[in-house]
C-alpha cells in the first residue's frame, strides 16, 4: 500500500457523456487541466463501462500512469505500475447462456460477450460494432450455447423493444442467479448484466486504498446509471449539467456546463481551489 498524502486527491471521470464531448474527443482545454492535475500529484482515473483497448488512447493521450477501470468495474489494471493489484472479473459461460436461453430469440435481437481479445455476438450489428470497437478482435457469430466457450467479462443485451414482456422475462431470468443484477441503458434497447458487488464504486474503494486517499478526497464525475456506485461512494459525487434526472439525483454537486462545454474544469477548479 502507497504511503497516504493527505492533500492528494483521487479524482475519477467516466468516459461518454462525461470527459468525452459528442464527438468523442477531450477537448484541448481540458487535457490542458488534466496535465495540470497529474502534475500536481493527483491520481486521474478514467472509470469506464468501455473495454481495456478503447480506453487506452485517450489514457495515453492523457500521459497518465494511474489505474484504468474498465467494463464498469470488472477490469481494474494499471498498466505502468507491476505492484498495483489488479482486479478482474469474469461471467460463468454457463450463466450467460442460461439467462439468453431463459429470455428467448423471440424477445433478443443480439448479445454482446466479450474478453480482452475475443467478442461473441449472436449475428452482426452495426450498431454494436461502431460502439464496442472491434477491430484486432477476434469475433464469433452464432448461437450462443454454441460458440460461446470462455467466461466473458460482460453480457450486453439488445432488446427487440424497450419494456413490456421481453424487460420482464429478461428480470426474471436473472433474479434466477444470486449475485447478479440487471442494468437498462436509459431509454435505449441495451441492458447489461452486471455483479451485485462489482461496479465503479468498488473499483475506486480499491485504488483509494492501495494509494491511501481518504474518502473525503475522492471525487467522482459521471453523467448515467453506471455510475451511481461510484457517485456514492465518493467523498464528492459530481454529476454532469447533461446528466440523467436518476444520476443528478445521487450527486452532492452537479456541473454548470455540459460535456460538449468543459464542464469538469471550472467544478474542479472550485472544489479543490486551483487555478
Amino acid at each position: 500500500m502507497k504511503n497516504s498524502q493527505t492533500k492528494r486527491f483521487l479524482i475519477a471521470f467516466d468516459m461518454d457523456g462525461t470527459l468525452l464531448n459528442d464527438k468523442k474527443t477531450i477537448s484541448w482545454r481540458t487535457r490542458r487541466f488534466l496535465h495540470h492535475l497529474d502534475r500536481q500529484g493527483h491520481i486521474v482515473v478514467l472509470a469506464s463501462g468501455r473495454p481495456v483497448r478503447a480506453l487506452r488512447r485517450y489514457y495515453d493521450l492523457l500521459n497518465l500512469r494511474s489505474p484504468l477501470v474498465c467494463y464498469n468495474g470488472a477490469c481494474i489494471i494499471n498498466p505502468h505500475d507491476d505492484q498495483f493489484p489488479g482486479k478482474s472479473y469474469q461471467f460463468p459461460k454457463e450463466t450467460v447462456k442460461a439467462i439468453y436461453e431463459a429470455v428467448g430469440p423471440e424477445h433478443i435481437d443480439n448479445v454482446m460477450c466479450e474478453t480482452n481479445k475475443d467478442i461473441w455476438l449472436i449475428h452482426e450489428d452495426e450498431d454494436l460494432t461502431a460502439f464496442f470497437w472491434h477491430e484486432k478482435m477476434n469475433i464469433y457469430y452464432g448461437d450462443l450455447s454454441e460458440t460461446l466457450t470462455e467466461n466473458p467479462m460482460t453480457m450486453i443485451i439488445k432488446s427487440k423493444e424497450r419494456g413490456g414482456e421481453g424487460d420482464k422475462r429478461l428480470l426474471e431470468a436473472v433474479a434466477q442467479h444470486p449475485g447478479f443484477s440487471l442494468r437498462f441503458w436509459n431509454r435505449s434497447v441495451f441492458s447489461e448484466i452486471y455483479y451485485d458487488d462489482v461496479s465503479k464504486g468498488h473499483a475506486l474503494a480499491h485504488i483509494a486504498a492501495y494509494y491511501g486517499i481518504p474518502h473525503e478526497h475522492i471525487i467522482a464525475f459521471g453523467d448515467a446509471e453506471n455510475d451511481l456506485e461510484m457517485l456514492d461512494m465518493a467523498g464528492i459525487g459530481v454529476a454532469m449539467k447533461n446528466a440523467t434526472d436518476v444520476t443528478k439525483t445521487h450527486a452532492n454537486v452537479i456541473t454548470k456546463k455540459d460535456n460538449n462545454h468543459n464542464g469538469i474544469v471550472p467544478t474542479l477548479r472550485k472544489l479543490l481551489k486551483t487555478k
